[in-house]
């Protein structure tokens, strides 16, 4: 589950965040979450939600492979989406299991930014003028077990994983840049290589580069 949250400019993607351990503590009201589990993310579920937000920070999301990769942290996942839409965000700067119930549980992420969009025909739609909104995003888990006695494969063994399925495409700014790129110069079609433009154009804004490459 994904919430939009307050509306806020940005001049740069890059920005350094200080939160004290007060703060951090009691953005999960109802959880038992103590600020240094929160920061060092010591829980198996914390984990899993870093490990797929360090393939959505890699760009990993937007290649048929690194959708393969990503699609292991879920119990099911949709075919690559070659031409669905992108979402742009940033990372999280807080990852937070709030619940935990046998065997499923809900990590929350915090402090991550929402760009807007780029639909298939590489048009960017942003989600307010000139600016950001603040991303909360809800990951729902369910813990796996393996059948007593079943033989033993790849990913079958008893862990958590995020309940599917990953059917979305995410990306940061700076590899969205790179792929917009990298479809405008495989296109021979007029439209998508102006909307290619113009959108690498309106997400430079976000990371401060020149205009002869992403940063």
């Amino acid at each position: 589950m994904l919430w939009l949250m307050t509306r806020r400019p940005h001049a740069r993607l890059g920005r350094s965040c200080r939160f004290s351990l007060a703060i951090i503590s009691s953005l999960f009201l109802g959880a038992a979450v103590s600020p240094t589990q929160v920061l060092q993310y010591k829980r198996s579920t914390e984990l899993l939600i870093k490990r797929y937000e360090k393939l959505v920070a890699e760009g990993s999301l937007l290649t048929s492979d690194g959708w393969s990769r990503a699609s292991i942290l879920f119990d099911r996942s949709d075919a690559y989406p070659a031409d669905g839409e992108i979402q742009l965000i940033s990372g999280p700067g807080i990852i937070a299991e709030t619940q935990r119930n046998g065997d499923r549980a809900e990590v929350e992420t915090k402090w991550g930014d929402y760009y807007g969009t780029i639909d298939s025909h590489l048009r960017y739609k942003p989600p307010a003028p000139d600016g950001s909104i603040m991303l909360v995003q809800s990951f729902s888990l369910v813990f796996v077990h393996r059948p007593r006695g079943a033989a033993v494969t790849a990913g079958d063994s008893e862990q958590w994983l995020i309940k599917g399925p990953l059917h979305t495409r995410s990306a940061d700014i700076p590899h969205a840049i790179q792929y917009v790129e990298a479809m405008r110069d495989q296109s021979n079609d007029p439209e998508i290589r102006r909307n290619a433009d113009k959108t690498i154009t309106a997400l430079k804004r976000f990371t401060g580069c020149g205009s002869a490459s992403a940063c």
